[in-house]
């Protein structure tokens, strides 16, 4: 009886442990981008605009930014539909965009 619980605690304990290090191979192989845009919402509970405030990225090439800006815009109009965003007034939301590295060096390379 004992037996079969160390067995069963080991057994889980290398799951647990395999688990957490899928988790962390992102980071090897991956950007991530934190990104704010301000989304307004007009009295009639309807988007009037949303806007790409910033783009956190220091090594970024335009064509790289323009890319990432159109995704914050993108994930906005997404987030628009979440029923905390359907207050009026101006929402800041902060977007997260994780993009692994070869896609983000194609994107210099080819068009967009």
């Amino acid at each position: 009886m004992k037996a079969k619980q160390i067995l069963i605690i080991a057994t889980l304990m290398c799951f647990v442990n395999q688990l957490s290090a899928q988790q962390a191979d992102y980071k090897k192989d991956s950007l991530q981008f934190k990104m704010y845009t301000r989304m307004y919402v007009s009295k009639n509970l309807e988007t009037d605009s949303i806007v790409v405030k910033k783009v956190f990225c220091d090594y970024c090439s335009e064509k790289q930014l323009r890319v990432l800006k159109k995704e914050a815009y993108r994930q906005s109009l997404l987030e628009q539909n979440n029923p905390k965003y359907k207050k009026p007034g101006e929402h800041r939301l902060a977007l997260y965009v994780r993009l692994s590295k070869k896609d983000f060096k194609a994107i210099n390379e080819n068009n967009e």
